[in-house]
C-alpha cells in the first residue's frame, strides 16, 4: 500500500516530481504507444490462408457423409437440443401429504357455554 502523505511539503514535493519527472515520461510513452498502433492500422490486412487440398478433401467427405439435404441436417440439430432447467435455489420442499380438516375442533368452536 502507498504511503499517505499529510504535510503541505511532502504533498508539493510529489506533485512536482509527477508534473517535471513522471509526466514527460508517461507523454514519451503514450507517444510511442500511439505511433505503434498508428503503423499497425497503416499495414494492408493480411488475406486469409487458402486450404490446402487435404482440407479441401476433408470437407467434401464430410458432406457427402452428412447427406446433401440441408432440411435433414437442420432439423436433426433441433431435435437434440433439450430445454434448459430451472433450478430454483434456496426454496423450502413442500410437503405432498395433505390432512383432512377434523370435523369435531370445526364443528365445537361456535358453541361456547357460559
Amino acid at each position: 500500500m502507498a504511503k499517505s502523505v499529510r504535510a503541505s511539503v511532502s504533498k508539493r514535493n510529489r506533485a512536482n516530481l509527477r508534473k517535471n519527472l513522471f509526466g514527460p515520461l508517461n507523454d514519451a510513452r503514450t507517444e510511442r504507444l500511439a505511433a505503434k498502433l498508428q503503423e499497425i492500422a497503416s499495414q494492408p490486412r493480411p488475406e486469409a490462408p487458402a486450404q490446402s487440398k487435404k482440407d479441401l478433401e476433408d470437407e467434401a467427405a464430410a458432406k457427402a457423409k452428412a447427406g446433401d439435404s440441408e432440411e435433414m441436417d437442420i432439423d436433426t440439430l433441433k431435435s437434440k437440443k433439450k430445454p434448459a432447467r430451472v433450478h430454483k435455489r434456496n426454496q423450502k420442499p413442500r410437503n405432498s401429504i395433505v390432512f383432512k380438516k377434523r370435523l369435531s375442533t370445526t364443528a365445537n368452536k361456535g358453541t361456547k357455554r357460559k
